[in-house]
């Protein structure tokens, strides 16, 4: 079988993308997305402003009067705040576009996303360009890193970084390219975790069935918008990568943290190999061939909870 690095740059030629690697002299900017929660926001900015060699715009959609303060009162050590934007309302995806797209206008070479409830290790920035061209050397046309990596969303370890499937919106750092693509290709309507199965059964040959994060004990799910960057993203031929370890302290929202999603953060052990098992052709083409009866059979399912329980 061949190796997914493989596969994914014979992807990657299809499309005609090439590899770059990110330079000393390249313009990095996050986006980093706040609404309310000053407590969650200063915690985290202690922990981002502990490193130099990027910028930050900041856009906030708070509500109360303590969340929108803290835009000018907080003061900055190391990081060059480049903008700050208010009332960026109308939800997570809303700021994410927002927020992408400004880094875009700005003239920034990589363009990144920050929530304001993550805590990261000091070391965190060199970490995170190490792993995007740790896959670039490899030959990988790279569009996205991130350190807040979880097993569960790894397609397969490499000696000192990790293709991923998923990587999602809480930290994440695009080339130019992929920021645009992004932004020009924002899901509209929910991917279902049936979806991103099939879709990397096809892409790489193994089988995501037994991953517990994606399916939660269930024979399908929606997914938020942030589920299917890495699809969009490969569907263009760049490819999606992550760090080794990753470089998290701790997520400070409930229900993110590691233990939550049912995984782990993924640790430092130098080793190749893919974690899942390889699908074969005869059941990506039953996949996809019951997928076109799959919807009226979610409303059998929904109206019939002993046959749902039997066909589970």
């Amino acid at each position: 079988m061949k190796s997914i690095v493989q596969k994914l740059i014979k992807n990657q030629n299809k499309k005609k993308q090439k590899p770059n690697f990110i330079k000393n002299t390249d313009k990095i900017g996050f986006a980093f997305s706040t609404k309310d929660r000053p407590d969650f926001t200063k915690q985290t900015l202690n922990t981002i402003d502990i490193e130099k060699g990027f910028d930050l715009i900041w856009c906030d959609g708070s509500d109360a009067k303590e969340g929108k303060k803290l835009l000018d009162k907080y003061k900055f050590k190391n990081i060059k705040l480049a903008e700050k934007n208010w009332d960026v309302h109308g939800g997570p995806d809303k700021a994410i576009c927002f927020g992408l797209k400004r880094l875009l206008d700005l003239g920034y070479d990589y363009c990144g996303l920050i929530e304001n409830d993550i805590l990261f290790k000091k070391g965190w920035f060199k970490k995170l360009i190490d792993s995007y061209n740790f896959g670039v050397k490899e030959g990988l046309a790279v569009g996205a890193t991130t350190i807040r990596n979880y097993e569960s969303r790894v397609l397969e370890y490499r000696n000192n970084y990790t293709i991923n499937w998923n990587i999602g919106a809480g930290m994440i750092l695009f080339s130019r390219q992929a920021a645009k693509i992004i932004v020009n290709n924002y899901p509209s309507s929910p991917i279902t975790a049936r979806k991103i199965r099939l879709f990397y059964a096809k892409l790489t040959g193994i089988d995501l069935i037994k991953n517990k994060e994606l399916w939660f004990n269930k024979i399908d799910r929606r997914l938020s918008p942030d589920w299917e960057y890495e699809t969009i993203l490969y569907k263009h031929g760049l490819t999606s990568v992550g760090s080794v370890p990753a470089f998290i302290e701790k997520e400070l929202e409930a229900g993110v943290s590691p233990e939550e999603r049912n995984t782990r953060f993924v640790n430092n052990k130098k080793i190749t190999f893919t974690p899942y098992p390889k699908i074969s052709k005869i059941k990506i083409f039953l996949i996809e061939f019951t997928n076109q009866f799959f919807s009226l059979s979610w409303l059998l399912f929904k109206k019939s909870p002993k046959f749902y329980k039997f066909i589970k």
